[in-house]
């Protein structure tokens, strides 16, 4: 079977390395190795990996972004697993047969198309004051 170009795919977060804070870079170069590991260990040649390898790659990455993600990506971890998982259902269909190599392409770039505006959703949720209903009511002073 030919290859799969890995053009469509962003890496997604994973490798092994001791636990840094999150959010820091040393947080996101934990997640980078791991993730170049999967790519190192399943790419046939610099960006190609064989369909046969797509799932195990995906399941690699997968494991990284839920051993690395929640340090390097905080509170927005949760989109990316989510994607992760997605990403391995759908290397799975290619895997059976129900995805072309197309549409498996067209499947990773919708789930990085949700991660997205996942994202844009939380970042806008988190920069927002609370409804002043929900907002604490400041104690009365002792007098």
């Amino acid at each position: 079977m030919p290859p799969i170009s890995l053009l469509a795919l962003i890496m997604l977060p994973a490798c092994t390395a001791p636990v840094a804070p999150p959010n820091t870079p040393p947080a996101e170069a934990a997640l980078y190795r791991a993730k170049q590991t999967c790519l190192d260990t399943y790419q046939t040649r610099p960006g190609q990996v064989a369909k046969d390898n797509m799932s195990k790659l995906m399941t690699c990455l997968a494991r990284a972004t839920q051993k690395y993600g929640r340090q390097a990506y905080g509170p927005y971890a949760p989109i990316y697993m989510d994607g992760a998982s997605k990403g391995v259902e759908a290397a799975r269909h290619l895997r059976e047969g129900i995805y072309t190599p197309d549409q498996f392409g067209s499947e990773i770039g919708l789930i990085q198309e949700q991660e997205n505006s996942a994202l844009v959703q939380q970042k806008a949720q988190m920069n927002t004051p609370m409804d002043p209903i929900l907002q604490p009511v400041p104690a009365a002073p002792n007098r």
